[in-house]
């Protein structure tokens, strides 16, 4: 077949002499099939003091020039696919088709906004199957946030993908941290991230070639997780309230500081996820509503006198009612302010509460309580559990114990 005759090279060339405002060069693809030749833009800008023409590559050690060059790498993967994929079809291959071929691709490649709010349309759908309301919530507030970056950084209301490389995302994350100062850096670092996640669609439709996100490093900051104390878990839940809604919010908390249960997991708890053990007590038993994971954990007799106080409440088959997670903080800031505690309470913090101050306080391993949670890893447990000063002074002081059999000789010491 005349397919089997072919020769066929690909070369990239800088157009030192088409440089831009940066002192940037374009790189052109040239394609040669039997003496003829074709250039695709591959809209790839290389320093021109580091191109090395017979290569056709950047020479270079950092972010940028990497970058660059796993682009190239990715191009040239694509022209050698397109000249593959025709010459296995037995279809005449000229370097005139394989661009055409190539520049029929790319026009198939989506706006990064415009794929935003399709992958945000199809996530809605997944909200009270596989995710929730806030999660989503929080891709809608990232896609408006890229919207605002891309309208005062390029003055256009879109961008296409392939101009995303890591000077974008780098930019980006200058954009948040500059404009939103009051927000910290995780909060920052969680937009990156939900972008990257968008961006991956593209990239396993084959829109986009390249990952620009390989050269930004997500790191997140070790974050204090606040928790309460034995005294105030035990001040809050003996508190005595006159108001009926504070009180039914109250014990919810309580509910989850004697569980881990997250709010959505209470919100969603059914009387078909409450199972007897292999112990002859309650247990809850079910999957978490964020990420799947099965878990398990006892039922003791406070948060069981608790679904006790509050069965037969609903009419939609759930064991507990419990206002929306906004209202459920604006009362437990009432219920703090009452019970005279200073920490800023969120509903979350009752299952940090769980992790440090009822269990591993306690001695319960930290492998049981990362599976109690539902986590994937026990380096999330780590997060969320800090060791307290009491803890430290209880394993101290059983130590001191085994080491020291003479209690006579503490009190000999003058001091």
């Amino acid at each position: 077949m005349e397919s089997e005759k072919s020769t066929f090279a690909v070369l990239f060339v800088a157009q030192k002499g088409k440089c831009n405002a940066a002192g940037k060069a374009p790189v052109m693809a040239r394609i040669s099939v039997n003496g003829e030749r074709v250039h695709l833009a591959t809209r790839v800008y290389v320093d021109p003091a580091k191109w090395q023409s017979k290569e056709g590559r950047v020479l270079g050690k950092t972010l940028e020039d990497k970058a660059a060059s796993d682009q190239l790498d990715a191009y040239r993967t694509r022209i050698h696919n397109t000249f593959n994929d025709l010459f296995k079809r037995g279809e005449p291959i000229t370097a005139e088709r394989i661009k055409r071929s190539i520049t029929s691709q790319t026009s198939e490649i989506k706006r990064l906004l415009q794929l935003f709010d399709s992958f945000n349309e199809d996530y809605r759908k997944l909200v009270g199957i596989e995710t929730t309301h806030k999660t989503h919530s929080r891709y809608l507030l990232t896609r408006r946030k890229l919207a605002e970056f891309i309208q005062a950084q390029y003055r256009v209301s879109d961008i296409s993908l392939t101009e995303i490389n890591p000077k974008f995302i780098n930019d980006f994350y200058l954009y948040l941290r500059t404009s939103e100062p009051s927000n910290s850096h995780n909060y920052h670092m969680k937009m990156i991230q939900r972008v990257r996640t968008v961006y991956n669609v593209a990239k396993d439709n084959g829109w986009v070639l390249t990952d620009p996100f390989s050269s930004f490093k997500i790191r997140m900051e070790e974050t204090h997780r606040e928790c309460l104390t034995g005294e105030e878990l035990a001040l809050l839940r003996d508190k005595k309230l006159v108001s009926e809604r504070l009180e039914r919010v109250r014990d919810m908390f309580i509910f989850s500081c004697y569980t881990g249960l997250a709010y959505t997991d209470l919100e969603h708890l059914q009387k078909s996820d409450i199972v007897r053990g292999e112990d002859g007590k309650f247990w809850i038993d079910r999957a978490r509503i964020k990420t799947g994971n099965e878990f398990s954990v006892p039922l003791f007799d406070i948060p069981l006198a608790i679904l006790q106080r509050y069965a037969n409440r609903t009419t939609s088959g759930k064991l507990l009612a419990i206002p929306t997670n906004q209202k459920v903080n604006d009362y437990l800031k009432e219920i703090a302010a009452v019970c005279g505690i200073e920490k800023p309470l969120t509903f979350h913090i009752a299952r940090h509460t769980f992790a440090t101050t009822v269990t591993l306080e306690n001695g319960v391993p930290i492998e049981t309580v990362s599976k109690m949670l539902g986590h994937n890893s026990i380096k999330t447990t780590q997060i969320y559990a800090r060791i307290t000063a009491s803890k430290i002074a209880h394993d101290m002081a059983e130590l001191a114990t085994k080491l020291n059999p003479a209690p006579a000789v503490q009190a000999a010491v003058g001091w």
